[in-house]
């Protein structure tokens, strides 16, 4: 059985790893870059003319405007699973997903990017390995909104 401090380990990695693919590098829950904002959106973004707006994120083309969304990203683990969920701003996920052009995030044939489960299934493999007495259980991985 995998441990509750596995599955604790693993929450805090997928978080990190998560908010690093599409906060910082400005990637798709599909590996692609983001596409330029509109004209209008784009100047003022970069010209940092927005309340609250995060200066660090002003050049670039992530869902980062106040970090609000950004900062809701929370690990979360039980014994069984282990994920990531936004508990306040989960909302601006779906608004994102309908924008034109669309910005996905997490979606439900794609809840992280596949760099990231190949990881996350080698890691528990790895994991199980260490248990000779391992049985066939189910390990769930989630994302909520």
């Amino acid at each position: 059985m995998l441990s509750k401090s596995f599955m604790t380990k693993m929450a805090l990695k997928t978080r990190k790893e998560y908010v690093e693919h599409i906060f910082e590098k400005g990637r798709d829950v599909y590996d692609k870059p983001f596409k330029p904002y509109s004209a209008a959106y784009g100047k003022n973004k970069r010209a940092n003319k927005f309340k609250r707006q995060s200066g660090g994120y002003a050049q670039r083309v992530t869902p980062v405007l106040t970090g609000d969304l950004k900062n809701d990203a929370k690990p979360f683990s039980t014994a069984t699973s282990f994920g990531i969920k936004f508990a306040a701003h989960g909302g601006k996920i779906d608004v994102m997903e309908k924008m034109n052009p669309k910005r996905v995030l997490t979606h439900d044939n794609q809840p992280l990017p596949e760099d990231m489960i190949d990881s996350i299934v080698k890691d528990v493999d790895k994991e199980m390995s260490k248990d000779k007495l391992f049985k066939n259980e189910t390990i769930k991985i989630k994302m909520k909104k």
